[in-house]
């Protein structure tokens, strides 16, 4: 059974607007607007539009669906403390925002309950009770590109008419605000991209043009071909990292979270690992604690396996190529405050704290660092990686000693 009320984009004018919203809640809608246009960090700008969604509906929750047009559904890329998780996917047919979606049209719905179209199974996962909702499409000019959501009026009042003119002029700019973001820092890591790319393609170039002029000796044949297939495979991994970071930043990235036994994936990194290391003569130590959880424990640690070993080998990779000859990489994990600590540590010339600021930025290398091979873009994949876990990577450096970087994730219990 459906019982809402549903608007048409649109339906107020400009004077109509004005005089639902009434001069503080206009003035503050204006305010917004100018701090909507001029932020292009897209984080930045979807959490500005949950806190401004709540505040002026005088609501509890409040969250962002996108379509994804790769697999035809709505993902939430953002949501207020307590509500739903981003990445979370509903479906565009069977859901309320999809509903919203399909239509172009607004929906105030005072019980969720009675609602055919709520998706139920994402406030049971997080144990939420959505009891009433206003949603509203987020209109472009080519066409609708997801839902803004308020989640449970408070006081136990409706929503208004009042509140769907406050929210769609509000989603109008959101929406536009949304595209400019996406379309600047897609526009902003190819232009990095494209400069990058031009190393390793003028020495692709380079050997390429030598190897074919005959007065070029047959013995340098094999370092100009190991040339090409150096930074052949350069320009792979930058690409391969390129694709990551993209579908990180625009939220399409989508991680298989599953109960993870952490000692079980940093043993296997460790065993991927020990080659590239051998060939310079550092060994690897490994040090788990015996009570880290396990897939079946009281207590887990929800991953993506995949990429929480890609992190892991990043870093590894990363000690592996800035250590002294004959060094040592220290790979750690324990449990520590409803955490698990998954630490590399080795023992090279060590980080500026001025370094140190800049590591997780995109294409930032360590001056002097400059010829080693990479993409640039590994530390800044393995950051958003551990963020999407709700996690954070942690640095600490000695000149002269080495660096440790630790990846901290949260550990949850789960109900036997």
């Amino acid at each position: 059974m459906n019982s809402d009320k549903s608007f048409h984009g649109h339906e107020f004018g400009g004077q109509a607007i004005a005089e639902a919203l009434g001069p503080v809640r206009l003035q503050r809608l204006l305010e917004i607007s100018t701090r909507l246009s001029s932020t292009l960090r897209l984080s930045e700008l979807l959490n500005l539009v949950m806190d401004v969604s709540t505040e002026l509906t005088n609501t509890e929750a409040a969250s962002i669906l996108l379509v994804d047009r790769t697999s035809g559904q709505l993902h939430f890329v953002a949501s207020t403390s307590g509500s739903v998780p981003e990445n979370t996917a509903v479906p565009l047919d069977g859901s309320i925002a999809g509903w919203v979606v399909r239509h172009g049209r607004s929906l105030i719905i005072d019980d969720v309950g009675q609602d055919d179209r709520h998706y139920a199974s994402v406030d049971e996962e997080l144990s939420f009770s959505t009891r009433s909702m206003l949603a509203v499409p987020l209109v472009t000019p080519k066409g609708v590109i997801g839902a803004l959501e308020v989640l449970n009026k408070r006081d136990g009042r409706h929503y208004t008419s009042q509140d769907v003119a406050l929210m769609e002029a509000l989603a109008s700019q959101s929406a536009v605000a949304i595209v400019n973001a996406h379309l600047f820092n897609q526009s902003d890591l190819l232009a990095e991209v494209m400069h990058e790319i031009k190393t390793p393609l003028m020495a692709i170039n380079s050997a390429a043009e030598l190897l074919s002029r005959p007065e070029v000796p047959v013995e340098r044949h094999g370092q100009l071909i190991a040339m090409i297939k150096r930074e052949s495979q350069r320009l792979s991994k930058m690409t391969r990292d390129f694709l990551d970071f993209a579908r990180l930043e625009s939220g399409r990235a989508r991680l298989e979270m599953t109960p993870v036994a952490v000692a079980e994936v940093v043993q296997e990194v460790e065993h991927i690992s020990q080659s590239q290391a051998a060939e310079r003569g550092i060994n690897i130590e490994i040090h788990c604690a015996e009570d880290l959880p396990t897939e079946s424990s009281a207590q887990v640690v929800l991953a993506d396996r995949d990429r929480l070993k890609q992190v892991l080998l990043n870093l590894v990779s990363n000690a592996t190529k800035y250590n002294r000859d004959n060094g040592r990489i220290t790979i750690t994990a324990q449990l520590a405050q409803q955490e698990v600590h998954i630490g590399v540590a080795d023992t090279g010339p060590g980080i500026s704290a001025e370094d140190i600021e800049h590591l997780f930025e995109r294409f930032y290398r360590i001056p002097g660092s400059e010829r080693r091979e990479g993409s640039g873009l590994g530390l800044s994949v393995a950051q958003k990686i551990v963020e999407e876990h709700h996690g954070r990577i942690e640095v600490t450096s000695t000149l002269g000693e080495g660096t440790r970087f630790t990846i901290c994730l949260p550990v949850t219990a789960v109900n036997q």
